[in-house]
């Protein structure tokens, strides 16, 4: 590729052109590789994703549209790292009023890449009993586009919580501290206002 023209404002606010030598494949593989590891930034558009469970109950961004979406994305050895907060947004969702429920998807999803023939119908139905026993479905992301769409980390728990626009509100990797518990239960509440 040629050379490409950047604007500076210089201070004052004079504009200068100079021409700048930027190898674009690799300045767009290095900023494409740092969002990914990274997940994605709150305010971003949440991208398309097809998850489905062991029942074979399929869900996508689509049919979540005009809901707020609480995503956990997690593989088998970490679900224990945020249940604490896990159950305080399921303790919290069954205190609200039937109405305000229903503007609210719980979407815990398990990465089940490694699921291989013969072992995707044991898979199925671990899926389906953790489903029963939550009282939640558990979806199952089974070729890891979700994974790579989002920039989920391997081998921690993943937090989202989307709008009812599509918007990611709140992203985070990891163990989340307990004083941020409250901020993600104010923000579920104020995102139910809007």
């Amino acid at each position: 590729m040629g050379p490409s023209s950047i604007s500076f404002v210089q201070p004052g606010g004079n504009m200068k052109r100079e021409k700048v030598f930027i190898p674009w494949m690799l300045f767009s593989f290095i900023a494409f590789s740092v969002s990914m590891a990274e997940g994605l930034e709150a305010g971003r558009q949440a991208p398309f994703f097809r998850v489905k469970s062991g029942g074979g109950k399929l869900m996508t961004l689509d049919s979540t549209r005009g809901k707020i979406t609480v995503i956990f994305y997690e593989t088998r050895d970490v679900l224990e790292q945020n249940r604490k907060l896990r159950n305080e947004l399921n303790q919290s969702y069954r205190e609200l009023g039937d109405t305000q429920k229903t503007y609210i998807v719980r979407l815990p999803i398990i990465n089940c890449c490694d699921a291989r023939w013969p072992f995707t119908a044991l898979w199925r139905k671990k899926l389906r009993e953790g489903s029963r026993k939550s009282g939640v479905i558990i979806y199952g992301d089974w070729d890891g586009t979700m994974l790579s769409a989002y920039g989920m980390k391997e081998g921690e728990s993943n937090v989202v919580i989307i709008d009812k626009k599509g918007i990611i509100r709140y992203f985070k990797s990891g163990r989340i501290e307990d004083d941020e518990t409250g901020k993600i239960k104010n923000l579920i509440e104020h995102l139910l206002l809007e």
